[in-house]
């Protein structure tokens, strides 16, 4: 890869976002306002049974995309389908005002844990109940981790090359970090990024075998929480160069100043106690940004609800911006997406700047004795905000931070 310029400045000019809260990002922003959460009883499976019975399904309708045929649009994975829908609203926003971006150089970098794995599952069962004739082999092709960056780009046309990042629950955010840095570098002239998932049986079931989800909506930071609530959807950040969208006249809703990424190396599901992996990759974000000794505003945690993510993501925060700085997790409103959730939690970031608005932890009613910041209990909060932080952390130790500024 060529080196990238860190002195290249980086504008986002298009947000889209789908979720348990909302089809676009006026009704995901009026949920956060109104305290409202999209967590309720699991129907995606009927007739199969697991220990907890709650997520945060999103509306998703089955439609034939451009670009594709009705045939073709049958092999796309309700993962494909989410990434498309937000992606679409991005590129849409971003060439609103101004001259249109020349699509033959644009980026989609998307991050997904699953992929097309809800499709497969229905293959294998369908083969298992009916047999080999009555089940599609075709339904396989939906499962790849890279398919949901090739149906953005195909559906939009967009020809600047498609990267795909698996690296757990931190994909989104290392996408978002990826094309930065393929930006930068000159590789291409901007980036569609963020994530995609969808909740599947094996996702669901593995995180239950684990004991890592709470029989009741998730409570992050709260001295009763159980774990993580399960959610899926998408969400996606049009990135450019500054001048380049200065230029064409667009409206810049935030700069992305910088990520930081780092990996604990230490347990294959739980974070290092410490934190010293997350605070590694949000003094990252802060160096890479030049914001080195500028106060931080504002967090957007990672924030899952278990035990020992909450505790030691606290440490980490109060490691790299110190004890007074407001924090929050918007997994309260959305649950646990997985892939997207770095992408999710990066438009929230994006949209509590431009409103200068802090989104609550939902439910968090008494912070556990380990978990001691400032988390914006129950409400929003009127905050003034330029520099907010954006944690997504995954299972391997793998860390991604984000810098974002107000305009």
């Amino acid at each position: 890869m060529r080196i990238a310029d860190r002195s290249t400045r980086l504008a986002v000019t298009g947000l889209g976002i789908r979720c348990a809260i909302g089809k676009n990002q006026e009704e995901v922003w009026a949920a956060i306002i109104a305290s409202r959460d999209g967590i309720a009883k699991l129907d995606m499976f009927p007739g199969e049974s697991f220990p907890t019975d709650i997520a945060a399904q999103a509306e998703l309708e089955r439609f034939v995309p451009a670009g594709f045929s009705r045939s073709e649009a049958k092999r796309l994975s309700r993962t494909d389908l989410f990434a498309i829908v937000a992606a679409a609203e991005c590129w849409s926003r971003a060439n609103a005002k101004g001259r249109p971006v020349a699509p033959e150089r644009v980026a989609v970098s998307s991050g997904t844990s699953t992929g097309g794995l809800l499709e497969g599952e229905e293959f294998f069962m369908r083969r298992e109940r009916f047999g080999a004739r009555r089940a599609a082999a075709s339904t396989v092709l939906q499962q790849p981790t890279s398919a949901p960056s090739d149906s953005v780009a195909r559906h939009l046309g967009l020809g600047g090359g498609v990267f795909s990042n698996a690296t757990a629950c931190a994909s989104g955010g290392a996408a978002i970090g990826f094309a930065a840095d393929l930006i930068r570098s000159g590789q291409a002239a901007a980036a569609i990024a963020g994530g995609s998932d969808a909740l599947c049986r094996l996702t669901y079931s593995g995180f239950n075998v684990l004991q890592a989800v709470d029989p009741k909506p998730c409570r992050p930071f709260d001295v009763a929480r159980q774990g993580i609530t399960l959610g899926e959807g998408a969400a996606y950040l049009m990135i450019e160069r500054w001048d380049d969208a200065v230029a064409r006249g667009a409206e810049i809703l935030a700069e992305l100043c910088g990520y930081g990424a780092s990996c604990d190396a230490s347990h294959p599901t739980a974070p290092a106690e410490d934190g010293r992996g997350a605070r590694a990759a949000m003094l990252g974000a802060i160096g890479d940004g030049g914001a080195d000794g500028m106060p931080i505003d504002y967090v957007n945690a990672h924030g899952t609800g278990t035990l020992l993510n909450d505790s030691a993501e606290t440490r980490a925060i109060i490691g790299a911006v110190g004890n007074d700085v407001p924090v929050s997790s918007t997994k309260s409103y959305f649950g646990h997406t997985l892939g997207a959730a770095g992408g999710l939690e990066a438009v929230i970031a994006v949209l509590a700047l431009r409103h200068q608005v802090a989104p609550p932890t939902l439910r968090l009613e008494s912070p556990a004795g380990d978990c001691t910041l400032d988390y914006i209990p129950s409400t929003p909060r009127p905050l003034a905000m330029e520099r907010v932080l954006s944690n997504t952390f995954g299972f391997g130790g793998s860390n991604v931070s984000l810098l974002f500024r107000a305009v």
